[in-house]
């Protein structure tokens, strides 16, 4: 089966990016891998490796910045009671209970000393050692060296993505170990370790995923079929053997989206062949199902303005259109931090804005013509029937 290339120009160059081909009937008997029989009859797709990264269960890991850590004092035993029992209780008389917990000691270094990668690695290793020389001033570091392990119940790590979120590091071993981790490792990035690339509510992480070595002309099977009445998903390698399995079919409504998005918005195809060519990073891909753009007041998006102005449509006509552009609106966002030259710039947000067609249908007795173009834009998939109606682009301008 071949799958869908999308192959627009830039610079020169042919790009060739795919998630997910159209899907075909297939007889595969998959008795022979669990012992139990297939209800009827399964469906067929390929999937290059950027949908095998988004749909594979596996356990990948990502970089984020340990920028300091919470320490916890030991409680009395009476406290813990108290404490279990608040739990308990409605949550306006949780409050009223004081337990006299000792509150955790937060230590966070707001250290933004970066070296970025140099040509002259000599004079890079030189960076590297006065900077490893200052950290010891860090007040973090300082009041590390200051504790008394005795005196600690736990260590939690702090840590702070690209998009400047804080999340907890659960750390390993005895108390003196997790402090020697955050003192050798505050201020830097350190390797953290998530269920999956889903995160969930259309939230991909996608720093896991090497674009470099991306080939379109690699792909995997992916057999659907039904089991019990119940959708489960199996993909295989080029040698045909299994590399996992999903109990049910629900990411495969991005993978569609996607694929849509990747075919007709020629912004978010640069943005991937960036990444391929490793002059950005990928961060996060999020599937917003409650976009709201609002075209009320806004020009109208391009798709729109060509037809609109092709058709000679007047002012009392189109303002039919605005409220239909309000709703069913799907957004695709890919976020990414271009580089130049080794150094990084600020996170870049483009969000393909996908309209279902089923929002235009009172345009059809009304305006039949610019109804009849979009139409003939849209190209459906298992998604469901979308058009780009806009693509939007931003920045995070950091102070």
């Amino acid at each position: 089966m071949s799958a869908p290339r999308n192959q627009q120009r830039f610079g020169g160059s042919k790009t060739d990016i795919w998630v997910i081909s159209e899907g075909r009937n297939a007889q595969f008997d998959l008795s022979e891998i669990d012992g139990e029989k297939v209800d009827g009859s399964a469906r067929e797709y390929q999937i290059s490796d950027i949908g095998c990264y988004l749909l594979n269960p596996q356990p990948i890991e990502i970089e984020k910045r340990l920028i300091g850590c919470e320490i916890h004092a030991p409680q009395r035993t009476i406290t813990k009671i108290i404490e279990k029992l608040k739990r308990l209780l409605p949550g306006r008389l949780r409050s009223v209970w004081n337990s006299h917990m000792i509150p955790p000691e937060v230590l966070v270094s707001h250290s933004k000393i970066w070296i970025p990668p140099l040509k002259d690695k000599t004079f890079q290793s030189h960076l590297f050692h006065i900077y490893e020389s200052l950290r010891a001033y860090d007040p973090v570091s300082r009041r590390l060296s200051q504790l008394d392990p005795h005196q600690i119940a736990h260590v939690i790590g702090i840590c702070k993505d690209l998009g400047g979120n804080l999340t907890y590091l659960k750390l390993q071993g005895s108390i003196e170990e997790k402090l020697k981790y955050i003192l050798n490792y505050i201020s830097k990035n350190v390797g953290v370790l998530l269920r999956k690339a889903y995160i969930g509510d259309g939230l991909f992480e996608m720093r896991a995923f090497d674009f470099s070595t991306y080939r379109p002309d690699h792909s995997h099977r992916l057999i659907v079929f039904e089991r019990n009445g119940k959708p489960q998903c199996c993909v295989f390698s080029s040698d045909n053997t299994i590399e996992f399995r999903l109990d049910n079919d629900d990411l495969l409504k991005y993978l569609f989206l996607l694929q849509q998005a990747l075919a007709d918005d020629v912004k978010l195809i640069s943005a991937f062949e960036n990444c391929i060519r490793n002059q950005a990073k990928p961060v996060k891909l999020f599937f917003n199902q409650k976009l709201e753009v609002n075209y009320a007041k806004s020009p109208f998006p391009k798709i729109f303005r060509d037809i609109l102005n092709a058709n000679k449509i007047d002012l009392n006509q189109r303002n039919l259109i605005r409220p239909a552009l309000n709703y069913m609106q799907i957004g695709i966002s890919f976020n990414y931090i271009p580089q130049y030259n080794g150094f990084e710039e600020n996170m870049t947000t483009l969000i393909s804005v996908l309209h279902d067609l089923r929002a235009l249908e009172m345009l059809r007795k009304k305006l039949p013509q610019v109804h009849n173009e979009i139409q003939n834009r849209v190209k459906g998939s298992e998604a469901g029937m979308y058009y780009l109606l806009d693509s939007i682009e931003g920045f995070n301008h950091e102070e």
